[in-house]
C-alpha cells in the first residue's frame, strides 16, 4: 500500500511542485506505513525547509481525508504529529561526547540498493553509508559528505558483527523488487570521530531512509543503540 499512499500525495501537491518532484532523482522527501498497536501510521520525512513547507505544513496538515483511488478507499486521518530536527541539533550530535561503538539498525521496510544495474538486496556496509552520505548532500543541497577517502575509511573501520535478516520482495506495479528487511549490529573501529561520524549518519537515516525508492515506502531505518563488552 505505501507506493499507492506515494500516489495519493503526489496528487494532493501543488502541480508545480510534484513536477519538480517527478523529475528530481533524489527526493527531499520518504515515507512509508508503519502498523504499530493496532493502529496505522503513515510516516512522511521532508529534508529541507521547502520540503517541510509544501508538502507537510501547507498541504498534509490541512487534510482529514484522501482517496487511494486505485483501490477506491477513502483514508480518513484520526490524529496528526509534527516533528523537527535541526541539521544544528544533528551535528551536535558528532561533537557531543560518547564511546557508542556498536550501534543496531532495524530495516523496518523492504530495503535494496542498486549497483551497476543490478539490485543488491543484502546490506553491504559500502552501500549503505555511500546511500546516506548522497542523501545528507541532496538535502543540504552541499557537495560535502560524498567524499571517496572518507567513505572507504567507514567501510574499513566498520563490521556486522550480529545480523537478523530476512529476503522479502517489494511489490510495485508489475514488478517485485529483491529486497531485505531485519537488523544487523555494526561495529566501528578507529577513532571515536569516525565512529560518531558514523552514528550521525545513521540518525540521518532515520529521516532519509536508505537505499532505492525511499519516496515509496522502501528503505526505512530505526536506529538502536546497544553496547557490548
Amino acid at each position: 500500500m505505501a507506493s499507492l499512499f506515494h500516489g495519493a500525495l503526489i496528487e494532493m501537491l501543488p502541480e508545480e511542485y510534484a513536477e519538480y518532484l517527478h523529475l528530481s532523482q533524489l527526493h527531499p522527501y520518504t515515507q512509508h506505513l508503519e502498523y504499530r498497536d493496532g493502529i496505522w501510521y503513515w510516516v512522511i520525512c521532508t529534508l529541507n525547509e521547502e520540503a517541510a513547507k509544501i508538502i507537510i505544513l501547507d498541504t498534509l496538515m490541512h487534510q482529514e481525508k484522501f482517496k487511494i483511488k486505485n483501490r477506491n478507499m477513502e483514508v480518513c486521518i484520526q490524529q496528526k504529529k509534527y516533528e523537527e530536527l535541526s541539521n544544528k541539533e544533528l551535528l551536535e550530535h558528532f561533537y557531543a561526547v560518547s564511546d557508542d561503538r556498536y550501534f543496531q539498525i532495524h530495516f523496518l521496510t523492504p530495503t535494496a540498493f542498486k549497483q551497476k544495474g543490478r539490485y543488491v538486496f543484502y546490506p553491504d556496509l559500502r552501500c549503505i553509508f555511500q546511500s546516506l552520505m548522497k542523501k545528507y548532500d541532496a538535502a543540504v543541497k552541499e557537495d560535502i559528505m560524498v567524499d571517496e577517502e572518507t567513505l572507504e575509511q567507514l567501510c574499513e573501520n566498520a563490521q556486522i558483527v550480529k545480523y537478523d535478516l530476512k529476503s522479502v520482495n517489494f511489490p510495485l506495479e508489475s514488478v517485485r523488487i529483491p529486497s531485505f528487511i531485519g537488523k544487523i549490529t555494526i561495529k566501528m573501529n578507529g577513532t571515536q570521530t569516525m565512529a560518531n561520524f558514523a552514528k550521525m549518519l545513521f540518525e540521518f537515516g532515520t529521516y532519509s531512509g536508505v537505499g532505492i525508492k525511499t519516496s515509496i515506502g522502501m528503505g526505512c531505518i530505526k536506529l538502536l543503540e546497544r553496547r557490548e563488552r
